[in-house]
């Protein structure tokens, strides 16, 4: 009989194992519902007479989708665009815009930064996926390049003199001067096309420009106030100024390599309720 007894009571106390294993793995599998970490039975209660399989309540199961985590996210495609090395402050709100564009239609942009020149033949090859901004007339030489036709900003070019030399004709008439010479970035295709009678002089960079008017070797320099600035914030101190005259505006337009046509029309779609935005 005290054998037959004991093996009544570990038939129970195993059944009641059994029992909890059982509840442990449901609620294992439905993790995501359990709303709290439960608290364990003590021995008391698991050989208690009254521990039933109702003793506890299993946690519901569902069958709705995983929401997106970090991890099973899948990660964005990448967008390889070129850009200057001249990195101003235009050049990063420009940055910052067209990354919000390309994020909301599930792309991160990457930015390389090239020489201006060399920026333009390589996109153009289609070794990048395109160019962070160019004029409009960029695309009549650069065949390969997809005009994104929503504008970004504007911008001005301007010409820069050293403080000692005495005002060139405001009105314009330094550009029939055969003798003055004139630095430039080269691919920097405002300066580039502005109509000039006097020498052209390219450099790859605003700084070399820069340094270039500053010890002589070039009589005028064309370039942007922005890309000047971000090399030399003081032109007092550097003892250069800006000629007051507005040399031409042009209209800047991101490009795409004409392997991303698809993305057209929804980054201009996006550009444009950014400037709705605004």
């Amino acid at each position: 009989m005290l054998w037959t007894h004991l093996q009544f009571i570990l038939h129970q106390q195993y059944l009641r194992l059994l029992l909890l294993s059982l509840f442990w793995l449901g609620n294992s599998a439905a993790a995501q519902q359990w709303p709290a970490t439960p608290t364990p039975f003590t021995p008391d209660q698991l050989n208690s007479a009254s521990f039933t399989a109702t003793s506890f309540t299993a946690a519901p199961f569902t069958t709705a989708p995983l929401l997106p985590t970090q991890s099973t996210a899948a990660p964005l495609t990448p967008m390889r665009i070129a850009s200057s090395v001249n990195q101003s402050a235009l050049t990063r709100m420009i940055e910052n815009r067209l990354a919000k564009a390309y994020l909301a239609l599930g792309y991160q942009l990457q930015v390389e930064h090239l020489p201006a020149g060399r920026s333009l033949l390589m996109s153009n090859k289609g070794d990048y996926d395109g160019e962070l901004f160019r004029i409009k007339t960029v695309a009549a030489n650069y065949p390969n390049l997809l005009l994104v036709p929503e504008p970004l900003t504007s911008l001005a070019l301007y010409a820069f003199v050293r403080d000692e030399v005495q005002n060139p004709d405001d009105d314009g008439g330094w550009q029939q001067n055969p003798k003055l010479r004139i630095g430039y970035v080269r691919g920097f295709k405002m300066a580039e096309q502005y109509p000039l009678k006097g020498s052209r002089v390219a450099v790859t960079t605003t700084r070399q420009a820069i340094e270039m008017l500053k010890q002589g070797k070039v009589d005028l320099m064309l370039d942007d106030v922005a890309s000047v600035l971000q090399v030399e914030p003081s032109l007092a101190e550097a003892k250069l100024r800006r000629l007051p005259q507005v040399l031409a505006t042009e209209q800047l337009f991101h490009f795409l390599h004409k392997k991303h046509q698809a993305l057209v029309a929804p980054l201009a779609a996006e550009l444009k309720k950014q400037n709705t935005a605004t």
